[in-house]
């Protein structure tokens, strides 16, 4: 693999715009949703760093180019360049046993450890640095700020470009898509909360052997999906078009 930098530009430049997420402690999860949010707890968290977006399709082509790797099927409004790449799975994006896959090549071009982030990096980084939120904006729900289903039949019936000016929204930490256009894996087995304060938690494999994916999508129109502690659990061989992910450095693996 050639390790220089140079021939990938997406990636440098979604490495450099990634935005510096400070350490905090916050209130995980919700006593207002399914059973799978609760208990609320504590989680202490130390500095990370995120993408700002989703990782794009130009993206994924850098990595497929560069590794001899087949580029996913495409979905039916094609493998658009400035879109969230979709149709790859937890294993493709982290190999097998963790260690490999996209975000290996990730990292050594890189020259740092880049990786899925946490569920509760994800949640925390979700809320902006505002404990308790529903939604990425607010405590509710606006179809303005996020990419989805269900405005009109037709309207949003793909993902989006990465970079659109409508129906999106930034948080304070300058995030953005952490609600709507694609859900996005996470690093963790999606398994029941602990009652304990945690510090840097990931989640156990449990006995299913589910990942945990996070965030809306453009297919959804139902308000509930979008919130900042809704979450679901798939295979890690599972891949579809409502599906993309994003990075984070400072993961603990």
């Amino acid at each position: 693999m050639n390790k220089s930098s140079n021939g990938y530009p997406a990636l440098n430049a979604y490495i450099e715009a990634m935005c510096t997420i400070p350490s905090g402690t916050f209130r995980m999860g919700s006593a207002k949703g399914d059973a799978d949010e609760r208990p609320v707890h504590n989680v202490m968290l130390t500095p990370f760093r995120m993408g700002q977006t989703p990782v794009t399709v130009t993206i994924w082509k850098e990595y497929c180019t560069a590794t001899g790797t087949t580029m996913p099927t495409a979905p039916g409004w094609g493998l658009l360049d400035n879109h969230p790449i979709v149709n790859v799975s937890w294993n493709d994006i982290m190999g097998v046993d963790g260690n490999g896959g996209f975000c290996a090549w990730a990292s050594d071009i890189a020259g740092f450890r880049l990786t899925l982030p946490t569920e509760a990096q994800f949640e925390y980084a979700a809320r902006g640095g505002k404990d308790g939120l529903e939604f990425p904006w607010a405590n509710t729900f606006n179809r303005t700020r996020v990419w989805s289903g269900g405005k009109n039949v037709s309207d949003n019936r793909t993902t989006a470009p990465v970079n659109r000016t409508c129906d999106i929204y930034e948080n304070a930490y300058g995030l953005t898509d952490m609600s709507g256009n694609v859900f996005q894996w996470c690093a963790d087995w999606y398994g029941a909360y602990s009652k304990s304060t945690t510090t840097n938690p990931i989640g156990e494999r449990t006995n299913d052997g589910y990942r945990c994916v996070r965030g809306g999508s453009w297919d959804a129109d139902y308000p509930e999906g979008f919130r900042c502690a809704n979450r679901y659990g798939f295979s890690p061989h599972d891949w579809g078009v409502y599906i993309g992910f994003r990075l984070a450095a400072g993961a603990p693996m």
